[in-house]
């Protein structure tokens, strides 16, 4: 990467060597299903880029699920259920982004849910 060169605010490099190697498995477990985020949040305690993960991991999936579960069943009469199957691959998707941007040790920011994991 160039010196010169300005990533947009989305991305936040952290350590240009990218994560301890101790930290890589904490890092897929922050973008997993619930309750996997839980595992990172409490048991490492000495790396902030992972807490954050976490954090933003726990939240993401929380609220996939929570749009999930909407058009699964509140919308299930309105043929919500097949628009909740086609919101969850874009939804694996991103979580997948997140992950691979962590593994390489950046801060992805997922819009509105990186806010409310930087007050959590």
């Amino acid at each position: 990467m160039n010196t010169g060169e300005q990533l947009p605010p989305a991305i936040q490099p952290v350590n240009p060597s990218g994560p301890r190697e101790q930290d890589k498995i904490f890092l897929v477990f922050a973008y997993l299903i619930f309750p996997f985020p839980l595992l990172p949040l409490m048991t490492v305690k000495d790396s902030p880029f992972v807490t954050w993960h976490a954090k933003q991991g726990l939240l993401f999936g929380l609220a996939s699920l929570a749009v999930l579960f909407f058009f699964s069943v509140v919308l299930f009469a309105f043929g919500g259920f097949c628009l909740g199957l086609c919101l969850a691959v874009p939804l694996m998707g991103l979580d997948l982004f997140a992950m691979v941007k962590a593994l390489n040790g950046e801060r992805w920011r997922i819009p509105v849910i990186a806010d409310l994991a930087d007050k959590f």
